[in-house]
């Protein structure tokens, strides 16, 4: 039978527990430090006419309303990887008043005529039947354009805005204008 060797294994578990104590350290840290904060949607009151109003007062464009449901993995997605993006709040805050509205819900809002609806309700007449559907409407609460589905890229997401507010959205698909900035080289 082989003598143990004392030393050898303690030094062997002392390596171990040193090595150890950075893996715990890289790894105790919170998974959200490191990326960026959302705080993306304005405090909604319930009243999208005031809403509007707030936005003009504003010289924005008018309001874009993020329609979503809790348990919508892109929805949270895009929360997590386009929302939260510094450049996409930036410029989505200095443009639009942001509402997240969840589809499911029955809490009462006051829509754009001075009625009390429910979120449910609401999406349904803006014709929502998927999320995420992302709804733009202009200074006077006229829906100027309506993006159904995922937009997984923050750029894209900018792009999208921008298609919105330079009016291309009756000149030509939101396709067509992604392809252009594509050809383009950023200035």
């Amino acid at each position: 039978m082989q003598k143990i060797n004392i030393r050898g294994i303690q030094m062997i578990l002392s390596s171990l527990l040193f090595i150890g104590s950075f893996t715990v350290s890289a790894y105790s840290s919170s998974p959200d430090e490191n990326v960026a904060k959302l705080d993306f949607f304005h405090t909604f009151s319930g009243d999208l006419s005031a809403t509007i109003a707030n936005a003009n007062e504003q010289n924005k464009f008018g309001v874009m309303l993020f329609f979503s449901t809790q348990h919508c993995r892109f929805c949270h997605r895009m929360k997590t990887t386009v929302f939260n993006q510094p450049s996409v709040q930036t410029y989505f805050k200095t443009n639009f008043q942001l509402i997240e509205l969840d589809i499911e819900s029955d809490q009462m809002i006051i829509n754009g005529q001075q009625q009390r609806v429910s979120r449910m309700d609401f999406a349904k007449s803006h014709r929502v039947r998927l999320t995420p559907t992302i709804a733009f409407l202009d200074h006077q609460g006229e829906l100027a354009y309506r993006q159904v589905g995922m937009i997984a890229d923050p750029q894209e997401f900018i792009w999208l805005g921008e298609y919105v507010l330079s009016g291309q959205t009756s000149k030509q698909s939101f396709a067509s204008f992604k392809m252009n900035k594509r050809k383009r080289p950023t200035q």
